[in-house]
């Protein structure tokens, strides 16, 4: 009997741990085999498609305050980047074509799922990994949201090295629970409650197995966004292009390297022809997350004016 009791134990204490591994999402998730990748993803609702792509060190839970509302009109889709909460880890050789094979795994991701035609929207970088996907795949793409967009903003090659020899493995790997919670905090003009969800599960990471895959990813995609800028291409998309900010995003653009104000970035977008640009004050870089309320209604509002 003392045996049994100790096992049961010992499951429970491991399927606690493991439950610590994985992200809060909010909804049930699904994975599909793409053709080297599991993936993992939500999908909620019926009706167009709406494609989710979440940000650097994020995942699909990054949405979960907006995919109630936003699937109530539309098939509401949320993917884990290869690399990034359950999907697989990727360990690419060739940094700077990263975010390109992202837009490769999503093309296959929507073949996958029979899918012709789909609303792309992306936050920081997932926002990037959205132009160039819509770049790579015109045709799949209806429409265009871009929230607190990375791609928009270049860098020189000095501003490259620094930034590269800054955003290493060994970097994320040394920061501890007191450098994690400040990082986030940078993430909002005033952090929500329902952030420190985020908070906690990216200080459980430290004690998970992916923790060192994690932490790897992170250099891969900062190395790819640098790789692949999109400013210059902003005039090919030719798509219908919603485009978010929050009016006190402290990430981008960098403000080290370009203490440059959101209204920069937003003139930039203006290249895009058929954009529409919405500036939320009072809202940091993960404004989905800080403001759902008004970055849902903005997007409804996008997505019904243009049927």
């Amino acid at each position: 009997m003392i045996k049994i009791i100790h096992i049961i134990c010992f499951l429970t204490i491991s399927l606690a741990s493991l439950a610590q591994c994985e992200p809060s999402y909010g909804f049930k998730t699904k994975q599909i085999q793409l053709d080297s990748t599991k993936l993992n993803y939500i999908d909620e609702g019926k009706g167009a498609v709406l494609l989710l792509i979440h940000g650097l060190g994020g995942n699909a839970s990054h949405w979960k305050r907006n995919i109630q509302e936003l699937s109530k009109y539309n098939r509401c889709i949320a993917i884990d980047l290869p690399g990034y909460g359950k999907s697989s880890v990727i360990n690419r050789l060739n940094a700077a074509e990263q975010l390109d094979f992202y837009a490769d795994q999503i093309a296959t991701f929507l073949n996958k799922l029979k899918i012709k035609k789909a609303t792309i929207a992306g936050h920081s970088m997932g926002a990037q990994i959205a132009m160039i996907f819509s770049l790579k795949y015109a045709l799949i793409v209806s429409n265009l949201i871009l929230l607190a967009p990375a791609g928009f903003e270049t860098f020189s090659a000095t501003e490259a090295g620094l930034l590269k020899n800054y955003a290493t493995p060994t970097f994320y790997e040394k920061q501890d629970s007191a450098a994690i919670e400040k990082s986030y905090r940078m993430n909002f003009f005033n952090m929500p409650d329902e952030a420190q969800s985020l908070v906690k599960e990216r200080i459980a990471l430290k004690q998970c197995e992916v923790f060192s895959s994690f932490c790897a990813q992170i250099p891969l995609g900062v190395q790819g966004m640098l790789a692949h800028p999109v400013k210059e291409q902003l005039k090919q998309l030719g798509m219908p292009t919603l485009i978010i900010f929050g009016a006190s995003d402290a990430l981008i653009p960098n403000k080290l390297l370009h203490p440059a104000l959101t209204v920069e970035m937003a003139a930039i977008a203006k290249a895009i022809p058929y954009q529409q640009t919405t500036i939320i004050p009072q809202a940091g870089h993960l404004v989905q997350f800080e403001k759902p309320t008004i970055v849902n209604q903005t997007v409804l509002q996008f997505l019904h004016q243009i049927k």
